[in-house]
């Protein structure tokens, strides 16, 4: 019986936002904290420094939220033309051996990456993308040459190349 090792969710995640949330609050709060704490200490931060760190802060929440709304676009885009296209029936089937594995080394300064029947995939545990991308250094679910094989993928671009999108495992 077949196994399935891996399906793109279903729904679009958030979970890229979470850094630039924690970075909006931080910078939110940080002014307020150091304004209290030097008027604890009776020594009040002067107007000129208070007009500075305002703007300063302000300016870095502004940065924030500009870099956040364009992470968000390239994701939900990236979402849309690669798990949209496999949940309506847009993606290319490859079904073989796994070949040329070489697993992400345990540093992760490089992809991992092997071939099936000459459809190269290639992926890192720290690219930010909807499909798999879990190395064997971490438990994923490609565990190295010989592995039979079906997956379901579709082509995004020439730096991500094809986003696998559904991993099933065929016995023996």
């Amino acid at each position: 019986m077949n196994t399935i090792l891996y399906e793109a969710p279903s729904s679009f995640s958030l979970e890229f936002l979470i850094i630039p949330a924690i970075m909006l609050i931080c910078i939110v709060l940080f002014p307020i904290i150091m304004k209290k704490s030097a008027e604890e200490k009776g020594t009040p931060i002067p107007r000129e420094g208070l007009i500075l760190m305002r703007v300063f802060f302000t300016c870095a929440a502004i940065f924030i939220l500009f870099l956040s709304v364009v992470v968000f676009i390239f994701q939900f885009n990236m979402y849309t033309k690669t798990v949209g296209a496999y949940y309506s029936g847009e993606y290319q089937t490859v079904e073989g051996y796994v070949e040329n594995f070489h697993p992400m080394p345990s540093d992760g300064k490089s992809k991992e990456t092997f071939d099936i029947n000459g459809v190269e995939f290639a992926y890192s545990d720290y690219n930010i993308h909807p499909g798999y991308n879990k190395s064997q250094y971490h438990g994923g679910a490609i565990t190295g040459n010989g592995q039979h094989l079906k997956i379901r993928y579709v082509y995004f671009n020439e730096t991500y190349g094809n986003i696998i999108l559904y991993i099933e495992e065929i016995p023996e």
